[in-house]
């Protein structure tokens, strides 16, 4: 009895320990559950904090990048950016501003391996194409400019695609200009008249452009346009005014100048109103004038030519009264013989005979080299004889 007791008591005793075994497993398991919880929140608070930490440290860094950048401080601005980039590792922005840091300081061949670095991870980036085109403008690399220019204006912008293409083909046209590729700007340009934005300030930067190119008839035409919005630009009015000068269109010319001197008064656009008339009241190939009108007004360019012929002979030390080889002797013998004719013509046909030789003497005198700056009667006599068909109108 006691054994059988004593084996009963123990089974008992092996059961609850067993009981108790199966009770502490689960919550062991509650409790390693409850401490992995609050494990992984504390690492995951730790990181957040630091994490929001660098960002905080990059984002401080870059600014004061940026700021030293903006006060032509590229120096300072690389050393700031580059810490910037110690906590934000390979961030595009970051890196964009560090090569213009970099290009401001005059480290262009790090610029540019930032720069076509940037253009690797970002294929077809207008604004890193933009900034490579800069680099090889400062480079002299014409070609290189070029493509990249081209680049810029296919490639990809985040903000306002539209106006910032067009912005950068204005770019291109500059700069083919100014590198003497008129060929190549001409065509640049008209692709741009066919996307142009409406308005005053795009017809007038055109017609400037076809300024620069030469062509005077386009521009008179793009400078007309934009003053049909706003009549009272004097930009427009003045480039209008001078196209139709260059174009021997005279009356034309002096309507837009009179027009711009009554909005800003100028002494430029006062001495070129002064030239114009001139050229206007000079005129002898008119066909609706009288004859006595017509004599005059030969008579007065055979007295400036006389003047300067006089001028360049004092300049140059040839005595004009000796019949000799030197052009400016010739001239005079030429001279004298014109101005009998015109005073002993006796009808109005005579002197539109007269004409061509007048213009080819006058032409042949004021276009004399080592006389002195000419007058203002000068210039208006060359514009009038070197070009008489554009006045006979």
């Amino acid at each position: 009895m006691p054994n059988a007791f004593k084996r009963g008591w123990t089974a008992r005793v092996r059961a609850a320990r067993t009981r108790v075994r199966v009770f502490r497993r689960p919550i062991y398991i509650v409790w390693l559950s409850l401490l992995a919880v609050v494990f992984f929140a504390f690492t995951f608070s730790i990181n957040r904090l630091y994490a929001e930490r660098r960002q905080h440290l990059s984002v401080y860094w870059f600014q004061q990048g940026q700021d030293a950048l903006a006060t032509g401080k590229p120096t300072d601005a690389i050393a700031d950016l580059r810490t910037a980039l110690l906590y934000s590792h390979d961030n595009p922005r970051y890196l964009f501003t560090l090569a213009q840091a970099l290009e401001a300081s005059g480290r262009l061949a790090e610029a540019r391996s930032y720069f076509l670095n940037l253009l690797e991870d970002q294929p077809g980036s207008g604004s890193v194409n933009l900034q490579l085109a800069h680099l090889a403008e400062k480079q002299k690399d014409v070609d290189g400019a070029v493509r990249h220019l081209n680049g810029a204006i296919y490639g990809a912008w985040e903000d306002d695609p539209v106006l910032k293409r067009q912005q950068v083909r204005q770019e291109l046209i500059n700069f083919l200009i100014q590198s003497d590729l008129k060929t190549q700007a001409r065509g640049e340009l008209l692709t741009y008249t066919a996307e142009m934005p409406k308005g005053s300030n795009s017809q007038l930067w055109v017609a400037q452009a076809f300024s620069r190119l030469g062509d005077d008839r386009s521009a008179l035409d793009f400078y007309k346009a934009g003053l049909r919005s706003n009549r009272r630009d004097v930009s427009a009015l003045l480039g209008a005014g001078r196209s139709a000068f260059h174009l021997g269109r005279y009356a034309e010319a002096l309507e837009y100048l009179k027009a711009a001197d009554e909005v800003r008064e100028d002494p430029a656009t006062t001495q070129l109103i002064q030239l114009v008339t001139l050229v206007i009241d000079l005129n002898p190939f008119q066909s609706r004038i009288p004859s006595s009108e017509r004599r005059h007004r030969l008579i007065l360019a055979m007295d400036v030519a006389d003047h300067r012929l006089r001028q360049c002979a004092e300049a140059q030390h040839v005595d004009l009264n000796t019949v000799a080889g030197n052009p400016l002797q010739v001239a005079r013998a030429r001279w004298m013989y014109l101005d009998g004719q015109i005073r002993h013509a006796r009808t109005g046909a005579d002197l539109v005979e007269l004409l061509a030789p007048i213009a080819t003497l006058i032409t042949t005198v004021e276009q004399q080299d080592g006389c002195g700056p000419p007058s203002s009667d000068d210039q208006a006599m060359l514009r009038v004889y070197q070009n008489p068909e554009e006045l006979q109108r």
